[in-house]
């Protein structure tokens, strides 16, 4: 009896190699990047200074090791951290040496910062909430008069987490609830003859380094005096709309320096200051820093850390976008390498791709499928994506077709194509593509469908027939007039066990429609209506929506477990949910066995894709997100609903050998009826490759002639119906 230990273990990770331009990537499925903010942190207690990645699309932590020369990925430190959303800086707040986290609170509607304790346990860091004496538990300060109130961070700025005042304890910067003058908060613990192990905080000054940011300009206005703080003209009407900020001493006279990144601009401006740790003055701008090597020119937003990434002990500067969905979404960090000192550093850009340049990343969104594309015997990896960023009014969408050239036990990807099948034309009316495969004209070959932003559907026939190299015919766009709304995500599949394959398409509201197939083996068809019987706009009732989420962006998968079928379904959130009670409830409620498949949690928009991609009975899972990137894992989830089976299965006994088999496949049944026996031979693709009809008790099938891989024998007697898997090698 099948059934998923998802709430006692968590999928463990699947490593596959992938090659991109002839290049082996170091961690291709790290997940991919978006909105990255990096900070180090030693994970494992080694005395090194390990990376961790903070993306803010789909708040999700990734986590690397360093061995002093190079990263590796290591996802498993990633769960020791908490959940975060929208921002976050690794500091050591109390002087341990261990870091500790600042982050966006988790008080709903309420922008403030909340800290987590660090601490190593068992060989790694972990963390513990710090308990503030305010009911909001988040980081605050008194008035002069009144009670306490947050220190405001919003969330879609960045802050600066620092000692700003030289005193040897952490103060923090941000931008005031109104706009445009930066707030200090000074820490008050040791003066007040507490520890550092307190975080007490006051507002020091309303107007740090006298200047005021508009948002309109890349300039900022400057106090003339070193006491002064400038007044903006339009400081009442103004509010400000985003902002990053990182300081550092970069003229080694003890003060801050400021690098600011707004909202409105592609540029990070260069503050000096020159006042002192108690009195900032900002006296001079560089709005296009740097301006002595390549200035920053990044699309849109960016914020900037400060860190040594290339193990040389003097820290870089590297630069990402802090908006999602309208900024750049692939050449993601600027990685400026110090080629001065750290008392005065000075940056030279090295790449722009810095980390993700050894991932798979196709932009923003992935959405995975399994099709043997070139007959091989192996399963190659299709993946649309929602689209890459070109400019603000250019964005790429397409299919990218990645090669299995590995083995049957060993699957390896080359990415061969980037723009599979032409799709990429259709960038100017529609993005947000989710291909799916399966035979809707009853020719034994497998044809495509492709969701899109829109909820309608690309469809392109497989002219090529069973068992040969995918070739498609001209695409097909609004197939059979089906329209589901906003972000169609097709997968076709029997539901009801007639023998016609049907559709089932999630959409961004978070229901799954199901599309019953009225025509025949040879030609089907659907009523575009999803609320006229037999179909359904809410397949099981299913919503993969959250509390506090309009949407949920469903992404169906249906699969064959023991005779019965389950349910799973990516979501926007990211996790992968699971139903079961399929088949007597399409029209009423299945059971939901977990909303957390495995503890998958890869980022947000979770697409997912399943295959025995190693040969060993279990299927794999390729999951892609919103960041662009895709996940795989391994599962307990058994690889036979690969077979395209109708009816129930039977009891009488086959037996085939040899097993794995190189030439001829001998097949013997148990009991001998006198009735026709049936015999189909599938690929793992679930392609009709072979049929044979015999009376005897056993025959013999001839399969010299197809390649290396797993194969899936069907035999039906008097309706009745029993599967094998069988190994071909060479």
């Amino acid at each position: 009896m099948f059934f998923i230990t998802t709430n006692a273990q968590s999928f463990q990770r699947f490593n596959i190699d992938f090659i991109k331009n002839d290049k082996p990537l170091a961690y291709p499925l790290a997940g991919g990047l978006n909105c990255p903010q990096l900070s180090t942190v030693d994970l494992n207690n080694d005395g090194l200074q390990d990376l961790h990645v903070f993306d803010r699309v789909g708040n999700v932590h990734l986590t690397f090791l360093s061995d002093g020369t190079k990263y590796n990925f290591a996802p498993e430190y990633a769960a020791h951290f908490p959940d975060i959303t929208n921002w976050m800086l690794l500091r050591d707040y109390n002087g341990d040496g261990i870091m500790d986290i600042f982050a966006y609170s988790d008080v709903p509607g309420v922008d403030g910062v909340m800290v987590y304790t660090g601490f190593y346990e068992n060989g790694h860091i972990a963390f513990k909430r710090f308990n503030f004496n305010y009911f909001y538990n988040i980081l605050s300060f008194n008035l002069s008069s009144g009670p306490p109130v947050q220190v405001y961070v919003s969330k879609i700025d960045y802050p600066a987490i620092d000692d700003v005042d030289c005193d040897g304890d952490l103060d923090i910067l941000t931008f005031n609830v109104a706009g445009g003058y930066v707030e200090w908060y000074a820490n008050r613990s040791v003066e007040r003859g507490f520890r550092r192990d307190s975080l007490i905080f006051s507002l020091a000054e309303d107007c740090w380094g006298g200047f005021f940011e508009s948002g309109f300009y890349k300039r900022v206005d400057l106090s003339p005096t070193r006491d002064g703080c400038v007044r903006g003209l339009d400081e009442v009407t103004l509010r400000h709309a985003g902002s990053t900020l990182l300081t550092l001493d970069a003229d080694n006279d003890g003060d801050k320096e400021l690098i600011l990144g707004d909202v409105s601009f592609n540029n990070l401006n260069y503050l000096t200051n020159g006042g002192d740790c108690r009195n900032a003055w900002i006296v001079q701008q560089d709005t296009a820093f740097p301006n002595y090597n390549t200035p920053v020119e990044l699309p849109v937003f960016p914020a900037a850390f400060y860190l040594d990434v290339n193990f040389d002990n003097k820290k870089d500067l590297v630069v990402a976008p802090n908006a999602s969905l309208i900024s750049e979404d692939q050449d993601v960090l600027w990685r400026y390498e110090n080629t001065g000192t750290n008392a005065q550093p000075r940056f030279a850009l090295r790449q722009q791709d810095f980390l993700v340049n050894e991932m798979i990343d196709l932009g923003t969104g992935a959405s995975p499928a399994f099709v043997d594309y070139n007959a091989d015997g192996l399963l190659d990896l299709v993946v649309g994506n929602t689209y890459a960023y070109q400019s603000a009014e250019d964005k790429k969408a397409g299919l990218f077709l990645f090669q299995n050239v590995g083995t049957p036990t060993q699957p390896k990807f080359n990415l061969v194509d980037e723009d599979y099948l032409g799709m990429s034309r259709f960038s100017a009316n529609t993005y947000n593509f989710a291909p799916t495969f399966g035979d809707l004209d009853g020719d034994g070959d497998l044809d495509v469908l492709v969701g899109e932003e829109q909820g309608r559907l690309f469809y392109a026939e497989n002219t090529a027939g069973a068992g040969k190299p995918l070739a498609f015919g001209q695409w097909q766009y609004d197939f059979q007039g089906i329209d589901v709304g906003i972000s169609s995500t097709p997968f076709i599949t029997d539901v009801n066990r007639d023998g016609l394959p049907d559709l089932l398409i999630g959409e961004r509201n978070g229901n799954i429609n199901y599309f019953q197939n009225t025509g025949t083996q040879t030609n089907a068809r659907f009523n575009p209506d999803p609320t006229l019987a037999p179909n359904t706009a809410s397949f099981g009732r299913v919503d993969t929506r959250v509390p506090g989420f309009v949407s949920g962006y469903s992404a169906p998968v249906l699969l064959q477990v023991d005779g019965n079928f389950r349910l799973l379904s990516g979501s926007e959130v990211g996790q992968i949910e699971l139903y079961r009670d399929i088949e007597a409830n399409v029209y009423s409620t299945f059971t939901l066995e977990t909303d957390r498949v495995g503890k998958v949690q890869t980022g947000a928009q979770s697409r997912i894709a399943l295959a025995d991609l190693n040969n060993d009975g279990l299927l794999e899972m390729m999951v892609g997100n919103q960041r662009g990137g895709l996940s795989a894992f391994i599962t307990n989830l058994p690889s036979d609903r690969t077979v395209p089976t109708t009816e129930p299965q039977s009891d009488f006994n086959i037996q085939i050998s040899p097993n794995p088999v190189t030439t001829i496949l001998q097949i013997f049944v148990n009991e001998f009826y006198h009735s026709e026996k049936n015999l189909q031979l599938f690929n793992a693709a679930g392609q009709l490759l072979l049929e044979k009809k015999w009376l005897n008790t056993q025959t013999t099938l001839e399969v010299n002639n197809l390649p290396e891989g797993v194969y899936f024998l069907r035999i039906e007697i008097e309706g009745r119906v029993q599967t094998k898997k069988v190994v071909l090698v060479r």
